[in-house]
């Protein structure tokens, strides 16, 4: 869904416009199971998030934060298991990529 009338730019940063999946139970499960192993393995994950019909991309540490309420715990956020589109394992060449693309939209 990356088309190019399908963004925002907001303080510098590229938003581009999704839908938030509907949430099952197996989709939480294995959601659930990709965090408790990025735990025991100690890495880090990188969750695009559905904010407002915009996506968001959180990278951090993750930890189960409620099993109940279905939520996440990243860098002292609480990310709601509805609003995950997609959990991945950070690329840092595609990071490096963003950076230098919100710095051509960074306005002074």
């Amino acid at each position: 869904m990356k088309d190019n009338d399908s963004f925002v730019i907001l303080g510098g940063r590229k938003y581009y416009r999704t839908i938030a999946p509907i949430l099952s139970k197996e989709r939480w499960n294995e959601m659930e199971q990709l965090v408790k192993k990025s735990i025991i393995d100690d890495v880090e994950l990188e969750f695009v998030l559905c904010i407002g019909s915009y996506e968001e991309i959180v990278q951090g540490k993750a930890f189960l934060f409620n099993e109940d309420l279905q939520s996440f715990l990243v860098n002292h956020r609480v990310i709601m298991g509805k609003e995950v589109v997609e959990i991945r394992y950070p690329d840092n060449s595609r990071v490096e990529a963003l950076e230098m693309e919100a710095l051509r939209y960074e306005f002074f």
